[in-house]
């Protein structure tokens, strides 16, 4: 399986597990979705609906794959799917912070671009 391939498939596995595991309460319409969309290497998982009459709509992780890295745009979660992504095999240099401020991400372990 080349690395790409790979990539995307850890992606969806990770963000399947979460989407599994956050239960839904009785009297919230909105759901947690997953939007996998591989021609442009963005995986989203979101939560959009309505609670108690006000209309909700929140990123909770936004992953990208671009030129053969996986940008971590947003993660709202308590796991932190940069670590899931490290146990999944992924080296830290195929992995940019991109909630990170440019000129901080140098300062990290993660790859800067």
């Amino acid at each position: 399986m080349d690395k790409l391939t790979q990539y995307r498939k850890i992606i969806k596995e990770i963000l399947t597990g979460y989407q599994n595991i956050v239960p839904s309460a009785s009297d919230d319409e909105a759901e947690q979705r997953l939007a996998f969309d591989e021609e442009r290497d963005q995986y989203l998982w979101f939560r959009s609906g309505w609670q108690n009459k006000t209309r909700v709509r929140h990123i909770t992780v936004y992953i990208r794959i671009k030129n053969g890295k996986i940008w971590v745009e947003e993660d709202w979660t308590d796991l932190g799917v940069v670590d899931d992504l490290l146990a999944a095999g992924i080296p830290a240099t195929d992995i940019v912070l991109g909630f990170q401020p440019p000129d901080v991400r140098k300062h990290t372990n993660f790859a800067v671009a």
